[in-house]
This record gives C-alpha cells, structure tokens and sequence, in this order.
C-alpha cells in the first residue's frame, strides 16, 4: 500500500508508519485493550462494571476535548504530536501505579486528553504530506495501525485477563512504547518539514458543516456500537465461561479482531479512488452492524462476530478520514479530523 512514488511525489513512508505505530499503540493496544485488562482491573481496585464504563466514558470525554482543542494549537505549538504522547504516557505510567480508582480515573482522563490531541494532529499533518490521490492509502495505513495493536494484545491476552496485576505491567510498558512512537514520530515530521516535502499546515478556518452531517451520523453509530462491543464482550465471555475456560476464547478473538481490522482496512484503502469507494461506509457499516447483532443474538457466535464486527472497526474511521479530506481545504483541515474523530468516538 505504501510504495514509492512517481518523481516529484515522494511518498513519506517513515512519517505514515510511525503515523501509523501512534494509532496502534493509543488505540488498538491502550483504548481497545482497557476492555480486554477489564477484568483483572475490576479485581484490583474492586468496584462494579458500570463504574469501569463510567471511568471509560469520562477518559472517552478527554479524547473528544483533546480532539476538538487540537485546531487551535495547529500553527501555535509545534511538537504536537511528540507532546502530547509522551504527556499521555506519563498518565498511563501512573495508572500503572493507581492504588484506587480515583487517581486511576484521573490518569486515564489525562492520557484520552492528550490521545485525541495526538491523533488529529498525526492525522492532519501525515495526510497534509502526501498527494490528495494517495490519502486513501494513506489513511488506511494509520487507522490499519490499530489492527496490529490488536494482535499484539492477543499475543499477551491469556497472561492479561486473570493475571491481577499484570494489567499494570501492561501499562507501564505501553506507556514506554507510546512515548518512543512519539518521538519517532517527532523525528520523521521535523525530517519531512526540513525536507519541504510536507505541506503547510493552515491554521483553522470554518467548514461547511452540512457537508459532514451524514458522514458524522455514520460515525456516531460506529461509534456507539464498537465501544460498547470492545469493552464488554470480554467481560462477557469470562462471566459465561468463567475463569479458565474464557482464555482460549478471548485470546482467539482478539487476534480474530486484529487480522479482520487489518484485511478491512486494507480493502478499503484499495477501493477509496474508485468508483465504488463512494459506498465505502455503506459497507463497513453494514459489516459493523451485522457484527454486533450476530454478537447479541447468539452469543456462541462469538468469534465470527469478532471477524464482521472487525472488517469494519478500523476501515470506518479510515474512510471517514479520507472523505473528510476531500471535504475541507488545506486551512479547514483540522477542524474537519476533529468533527469526524470527535463523532466516531
């Protein structure tokens, strides 16, 4: 997906993969996996799983504040993306380390803060640096980021879910990662500036936000449906399964999640600049929905649900991300990523 360009179109392949390492580790291991650390979480500092969807729900709130503050800070902050990770990876360094739920809701508000911030920013300024023809690729490979975060949660996913305190080295070696991507990242965009391949960033300037309104409804809906199913489909699967029968089963659809977000955000990365990309979210929606219902109404059928519930979970914010480009102009840029993060969030 990511090939050199023709001349006069070098494409930054260091800046879209390290673009690309920030979605995984802030969302396909850090956002994604808070539902699959849930239950030992829940043994640790006790309380019950409505308060653990109050504590995500409050740190999804700092996302879409971070989200909607980072046009502002677009051609007033530089760094922003290096800032904000390695902000947000001090806050999950302390989550590590939370002796209640209090100071771990705190941290957890704080890293959502700075994810959103990072995210629109790595979104804006690694798309801004690429031809308007190859944003569609582009985009898949940062949102595909997220499918192999998956994976490398699977990897230890046995280990997490009833190892108790395991869940805090998870987040404290996250945090080191997160903040090693940040910096790689920082690099690669001061590079790519250095080099004026990347364009000029515009500050903010007002959309047509009639433009967005379906796109937004899409993202809305998306939303809802895979941070209900991330969060609690494996504290579902341990309740009916209990304790030693659950590891087998959420190992397997965690990697299950993984390679099917990946294989749909490759497909859709393929078929954005042509005529059928237009219905690009018409299908991952359909795949979200039908995902979702499967998981509802017959709960054995976990791990297809998994697979359909997947091809769409990152090819819905890549598409998204794309036309949401091909909306706005240079200078309306940022706040047309916020809008549409903000919705699918």
């Amino acid at each position: 997906m990511l090939t050199a360009g023709r001349a006069g179109q070098r494409l930054p392949v260091a800046l879209a993969l390290w673009s690309s390492a920030v979605f995984a580790l802030q969302i396909g291991v850090e956002r994604l996996g808070y539902g699959l650390a849930l239950p030992a979480i829940r043994e640790t500092l006790h309380g019950n799983y409505t308060l653990y969807g109050t504590i995500n729900a409050i740190s999804l709130g700092g996302y879409m504040a971070g989200a909607l503050i980072a046009p502002l800070l677009i051609g007033r902050v530089r760094a922003r993306v290096l800032v904000s990770s390695i902000v947000g990876a001090a806050a999950l360094v302390i989550s590590a380390f939370a002796a209640d739920t209090l100071v771990f809701s705190l941290a957890r508000t704080v890293f959502g803060f700075t994810s959103g911030v990072s995210l629109v920013c790595a979104a804006v300024e690694t798309l801004e640096a690429v031809d308007a023809s190859r944003r569609g690729g582009v985009s898949a490979v940062m949102w595909g980021g997220i499918g192999i975060g998956l994976l490398l949660s699977a990897i230890a996913a046995s280990w997490l879910v009833h190892g108790t305190e395991h869940w805090r080295v998870a987040s404290l070696a996250t945090g080191v990662l997160m903040a090693v991507a940040g910096i790689g990242y920082g690099i690669s965009f001061h590079r790519e500036r250095a080099g004026a391949i990347s364009k000029p960033v515009a500050q903010n300037q007002r959309l047509q936000l009639r433009n967005f309104f379906f796109l937004c409804l899409v993202d809305v809906g998306f939303g809802f449906a895979y941070i209900a199913y991330a969060t609690f489909i494996v504290a579902s699967i341990d309740a009916r399964l209990g304790p030693h029968g659950a590891e087998t089963t959420i190992q397997l659809l965690w990697a299950v999640y993984g390679v099917a977000s990946v294989i749909g955000t490759i497909g859709i990365g393929r078929i954005l600049n042509r005529p059928i990309g237009r219905l690009a979210l018409v299908l991952v929606g359909i795949a979200g929905a039908a995902g979702c219902a499967a998981a509802f109404v017959a709960p054995l059928a976990v791990i297809p649900s998994a697979f359909v519930v997947g091809l769409g979970l990152t090819a819905t914010p890549a598409a998204a991300t794309a036309f949401a480009r091909a909306r706005s102009t240079t200078a309306s840029a940022t706040t047309a990523m916020a809008i549409v993060t903000v919705a699918v969030r």
